[in-house]
């Protein structure tokens, strides 16, 4: 649970302050005379504003007439308000006959001085029930017990009596964001979120700003993207700071689109910002746009011929346009840079990005060639031990990969090496050595949910769904209520055929956390690809693109309901469009192809299922069918 500090908010900041006497409140109050006439006038200069000497005058009163119980409620009154609670408590501490007006004056006294004096939370907290026991509508009394129960760290209660509060009295921004502060200490972020964006509509002075309040609650949640979303709804042209921001918290969450429109909106108004250009062109290659990200990165190239971003990045915009000369080219100028302190981290980040290039062109032996510049194999990590992998994958070269991997795990620790341990243990069960179940089974039977969904991930790898299943359910067990478990085995349960049993599991994990986009897409698209509840397919896969609207695999999967909708024009945009944005997976090819099929296009199509059979895609079988012309 994340604990946070939060600001005690006072009674009288909260809520406006009610006075204890209304006009009509009680009858002319009865004292004698040597105390009337400064009673009177310390109503008056109260009444005009005038405390400092309506104090005095009270306390006047009260010592000319000591046993009238209504002059010290009045006294009280004013100190409350004035913040003086010390003083008002012991004004009317010890008596006998306050009635329940002076009585709610006390508790709130206490509760008040209770903030600096933990010595007053009991008698506050007893004072307060008291109260509450004749009249439990009273605002200012709610909100004392609520921050009373705060102090005493009986947050349940606490979050109860505001949940009350604000039941009753709607839209204090100052009260939204004190209940939103409790949701967080009890570990209740979706409903904090919520409340935080009930009064991120309001400006208010003395407070807490709810704007800044979700937006720092969103993003340790891990969901950045909403963050920058949120923000979005506020900022305006003038806020060019504040849309950075949310323009780099949207790329940090995976809304690509959104972020690359904010960025542009910052440089229509700051054309020359370098953090904007920057961005901008970081965007346009992640969205596959690597021509226009090329042009964008060459201009701050030759502005800044050795930073390293721009550098990196040209490299992999160029690798990904297959221009693998001019790809090279600025990796070794990159290396020219970095190569005298070798084993430092950006010579590091070199190296990994260039082995990364180099498969993308499958060039293997120069990939690993890279990989062994790294000179501190601990600053490559885990991202180093997929490289490797993935380098002997590629060919299938499964004896020389477990060598280089055993020669390599000496020299990680942690995860990484608990990383490269499992690619071992693949690369072994896919010869058919026994060890490899044995380097598998302390990952699964782990109580580390990382260390069994590292050893999931072997099997999946290696479409052993069966076990997925069976290992993924028995650590549920161990772990109840973890969602990636809960995931895994729902995968597994649709792989295996049991439908109904993965969209069980599926749509618990959607009535939990309704905004898993991943959840969302995965039981929408298994619906869509057996032509079922294709309405409900729809919408859910719409509520995943509407969250990630830049995931390549959502956007396929919504193009694949379209065509299952027989709305052949809306499913080639959208399956277009997952390609354009990096979707050129052979499932995502293939189902492209097919829908161009449909439609007549069948020389380009053509083109894409046979791409998509040389990636590999999920239904091999169905694509040469659309090649040989059997599948009508």
């Amino acid at each position: 649970m994340r604990t946070l500090r939060f600001l005690v908010l006072m009674v009288t900041l909260l809520l406006p302050s009610v006075s204890v006497f209304a006009a009509t409140d009680l009858e002319d109050p009865v004292v004698d005379n040597a105390g009337l006439e400064d009673f009177i006038q310390a109503r008056m200069l109260e009444t005009g504003g005038n405390y400092r000497e309506a104090v005095k005058a009270y306390e006047s009163a009260m010592r000319k007439a000591p046993a009238v119980s209504e002059i010290r409620i009045r006294y009280a009154s004013l100190l409350l308000d004035l913040g003086m609670s010390e003083r008002a408590v012991e004004v009317l501490g010890g008596a006998s006959d306050l009635d329940w007006f002076g009585q709610r004056v006390l508790a709130l006294a206490l509760a008040q001085d209770s903030a600096r004096n933990p010595a007053s939370l009991q008698p506050a907290e007893e004072a307060l029930e008291a109260a509450l026991s004749e009249r439990d509508d009273d605002p200012n009394l709610l909100l004392a017990m609520g921050q009373v129960y705060h102090r005493t760290g009986q947050i349940e209660e606490a979050e109860r009596m505001i949940a009350q509060l604000r039941q009753s009295r709607g839209g204090s921004p100052q009260l939204a964001a004190y209940h939103a502060g409790l949701l967080r200490q009890l570990d209740r972020p979706l409903e904090a979120a919520e409340v935080y964006a009930d009064c991120t509509g309001v400006d208010f002075a003395g407070g807490v700003d709810c704007r800044q309040n979700l937006v720092q609650l969103l993003i340790e949640e891990g969901r950045p993207g909403e963050a920058g979303e949120m923000m979005l709804g506020w900022l305006t042209d003038d806020d060019l700071d504040e849309l950075m921001r949310a323009a780099s918290l949207l790329y940090e969450g995976g809304h690509y689109t959104s972020s690359l429109e904010t960025v542009q909106r910052v440089l229509r108004h700051a054309p020359d910002s370098p953090r904007a250009r920057a961005l901008e062109a970081y965007l346009l290659s992640r969205l596959g746009r690597y021509e226009e990200a090329v042009v964008r990165l060459r201009v701050m190239q030759r502005k800044q011929r050795d930073n390293m971003d721009v550098l990196l990045s040209l490299a992999w915009a160029n690798g990904n346009l297959g221009q693998m000369d001019e790809a090279r080219k600025w990796i070794d100028r990159a290396w020219e840079i970095v190569q005298e302190d070798a084993a430092s981290e950006q010579a590091t980040r070199v190296a990994l990005s260039a082995a990364r290039i180099e498969l993308l062109g499958d060039e293997t032996w120069r990939a690993r060639e890279w990989l062994g510049r790294v000179a501190d194999p601990e600053k490559g990590g885990g991202e180093l031990a997929y490289l490797l992998a993935e380098s002997y994958r590629q060919e299938e070269q499964w004896e020389e990969g477990i060598a280089a991997l055993l020669r390599l795990q000496p020299r990680l620790t942690g995860p990484a090496r608990l990383d490269a341990q499992a690619y071992e243990a693949e690369f072994r069960l896919r010869v058919g050595d026994p060890r490899g179940a044995n380097l598998l089974r302390p990952l699964l039977d782990s109580d580390d949910r990382r260390q069994v969904l590292i050893g999931l991930g072997v099997l999946q790898t290696m479409d052993r769904w069966d076990e997925v299943e069976s290992e993924a359910a028995s650590a549920i067990e161990r772990m109840p209520g973890d969602r990636d478990l809960m995931f895994t085995r729902a995968a597994a349960l649709e792989r295996l055929g049991r439908f109904d049993e993965s969209a069980e599991l599926f749509r618990d994990l959607l009535e939990d956390n309704p905004e898993d986009a991943s959840a969302a897409n995965y039981l929408g698209y298994s619906l869509a690809d057996r032509g079922e509840d294709l309405d409900e397919a729809m919408e859910l896969i719409s509520r995943a693109v509407e969250l990630e609207p830049d995931n390549s695999s959502y956007l396929d999967s919504l193009g694949w309901v379209h065509y299952r909708l027989g709305e052949l024009d809306q499913a080639e945009y959208w399956l277009r469009r997952a390609v354009e944005i990096g979707g050129d997976e052979g499932t995502v090819l293939a189902h492209l192809g097919e829908v161009l099929m449909r439609q007549g296009k069948d020389e380009e199509a053509r083109g894409l299922l046979l791409e998509a059979l040389s990636l590999g895609c999920e239904d091999p079988e169905h694509v040469r069918q659309l090649l040989e012309g059997t599948d009508h």
